[in-house]
């Protein structure tokens, strides 16, 4: 099995009323790094984690992760600073495959100033109820809505939550050992290949 690299959003949607400031959560954006809410009902989608080959094509996805990166230092969400201690908002997780949304993946309600969570959602055979194709890659991402609040809590999405997909490339079993022959050699007679230990080989020409 393959997978991705860690890769932030660099787009968003809002499938209803939105968190404001969505783009901080991008991970090319510098400066504030937190969305925030102090309503229910602010829901907002933060999709293109992977360009266009990040899985190759014909890939059968195996499982989806989300995670936090630690790229400005904090948690992934929760309630900020300003929160009053008997204050709080709950917080829905989704997983968005680029046509479709999971149902609750994550639920949390944070009470109180500074009150965060950065959870790994997911693993390498988690599809979260959803069908992933590769060429939808560019769509893929995660859905996060400030569902309820008592009094006037600031919920706030931070900078640094991200994804990744494992998967198994086309053409036999993902990796080297899907391989019968290379140059007509067979590959369980190959100890090395361009000086690299056959074991130490995921894939050849993305096979």
């Amino acid at each position: 099995m393959a997978e991705t690299n860690v890769l932030g959003p660099l787009s968003n949607l809002t499938p209803s009323t939105g968190w404001g400031q969505p783009q901080r959560v991008h991970r090319d954006q510098t400066g504030s790094s937190a969305a925030f809410s102090v309503w229910a009902g602010r829901r907002t989608t933060w999709y293109n984690c992977f360009d266009s080959n990040q899985i190759p094509a014909g890939a059968t996805i195996d499982g989806v992760e989300f995670v936090l990166t630690g790229s400005t230092g904090s948690n992934g969400f929760g309630t900020a600073g300003s929160t009053g201690p008997s204050e709080s908002a709950t917080i829905n997780v989704r997983a968005w495959n680029g046509t479709s949304y999971s149902s609750i993946i994550y639920t949390n309600t944070f009470t109180g100033a500074n009150d965060y969570d950065g959870p790994t959602i997911g693993g390498p055979t988690d599809l979260h109820g959803l069908t992933w194709n590769a060429a939808d890659q560019a769509d893929f991402g995660f859905d996060i809505d400030c569902a309820s609040v008592v009094a006037t809590p600031v919920a706030v999405v931070i900078r640094g939550v991200a994804m990744k997909v494992y998967y198994t490339a086309s053409g036999g079993g993902g990796g080297i050992s899907g391989i019968l022959e290379i140059h007509r050699t067979a590959t369980s007679d190959l100890s090395s290949f361009n000086d690299t230990p056959v074991g130490n080989i995921a894939s050849v020409h993305g096979i």
